[in-house]
């Protein structure tokens, strides 16, 4: 019933490019950006080397919006998100700033030291933390994460290139457009238009969660696009959704997904997470402290777990699933670890 197969779905179909797939699913969890790449270029067909390019070109930013946590946005889009929930954030992060001693005099302090190292290029997190104990600004523990996020948050900074493998930070103005500004009512709406097309069926508590807004926002911005949606009754929830996936061509085989732990097909939903359970499978990201943290999808639904073993020049994936494969299942997985190698390695 619910929505979950997103490769099936018409904004998927559409996508060509890794900017495409951000840019269609509006914004997409990215804390872990090893594997967030994966959430792209399994959408779209590109390679890593492909993902790493457009982010890299700034083409998809990585930075703190929505919820408190990573988020791929495109340039596009990226404005007037933070906008509609950058505050927010900010404000639900006092008491953990006045934890760290970071108060509003400390915080500006801090955001005027990185806006002044990053206009003179990308710096990377090491060389923030240099400026900032350069002008006796502590940055110890979570101090530094905090005045990042605090950076991000009031549009000063975002994701810059790649430095090997460390992450950098560029002005935000260099990257996203500027523009006629939209009211938080226009912002809501945009955000609930688009978020029930490419995750309905889904309930307004699923959009709650994924958005991070207050429910009576969320209701409201339903509201203002509800004549545009369809709704459905199903198991004491109610779904809502902009046309019901088309029905997929009858497959040759069964159909086997290796998705990273915080894709969208998983963490998009919380009311209605549930429908990915199977009697064998019935938590969608366990905490293992064997790494078995990501997850195998066979139909859409769970099937069980897997992780990776790197070494130099190498790459190994393990899975873990919850009951017999038969052969056809079986040469599916085989063929999904495959397809994730591959990824990898161009």
């Amino acid at each position: 019933m619910v929505g979950l197969g997103l490769w099936n779905t018409r904004a998927d179909a559409q996508a060509r490019t890794p900017a495409d797939v951000v840019r269609n699913l509006v914004a997409m969890q990215a804390q872990e950006h090893a594997y967030a790449r994966w959430s792209i270029g399994q959408r779209c067909g590109a390679s890593a080397s492909v993902v790493d390019a457009d982010f890299d070109a700034g083409r998809i930013l990585r930075t703190h919006v929505l919820r408190p946590t990573w988020h791929y946005a495109t340039p596009d889009d990226l404005r007037w998100l933070l906008a509609l929930t950058g505050r927010r954030i900010d404000a639900a992060n006092r008491l953990r700033y006045q934890e760290l001693g970071l108060d509003a005099r400390t915080r500006r302090r801090a955001t005027d030291v990185i806006a002044a190292t990053v206009a003179g290029g990308p710096a990377t997190r090491r060389e923030l933390v240099h400026a900032l104990e350069r002008r006796r600004i502590a940055t110890k523990g979570q101090r530094i994460a905090h005045l990042l996020l605090h950076a991000e948050l009031h549009a000063v900074i975002c994701s810059g290139p790649m430095r090997a493998a460390q992450h950098t930070y560029v002005p935000f103005d260099d990257r996203v457009p500027g523009g006629p500004g939209i009211s938080e009512e226009e912002a809501g709406a945009e955000l609930a238009r688009r978020w029930f097309t490419t995750r309905g069926p889904a309930s307004v508590r699923d959009f709650a969660w994924w958005s991070g807004l207050p429910v009576p926002v969320v209701r409201d911005a339903l509201a203002s696009v509800r004549a545009e949606l369809s709704s459905v009754e199903r198991d004491g929830h109610t779904y809502w959704f902009a046309e019901l996936p088309r029905p997929p061509r009858a497959p040759r085989g069964p159909g086997m997904d290796l998705v990273q732990c915080f894709d969208e097909v998983i963490i998009s939903y919380s009311e209605t997470r549930d429908v990915l359970t199977t009697p064998a499978v019935s938590f969608p990201v366990p905490r293992h402290v064997d790494g078995f943290t990501h997850v195998v999808l066979g139909d859409g639904q769970l099937l069980g777990h897997w992780r990776t073993h790197r070494a130099p020049g190498s790459l190994e994936v393990e899975t873990r699933v919850g009951r017999a494969l038969d052969d056809r299942e079986q040469r599916a997985l085989d063929a999904a670890v495959a397809r994730y190698e591959r990824f990898m390695r161009t």
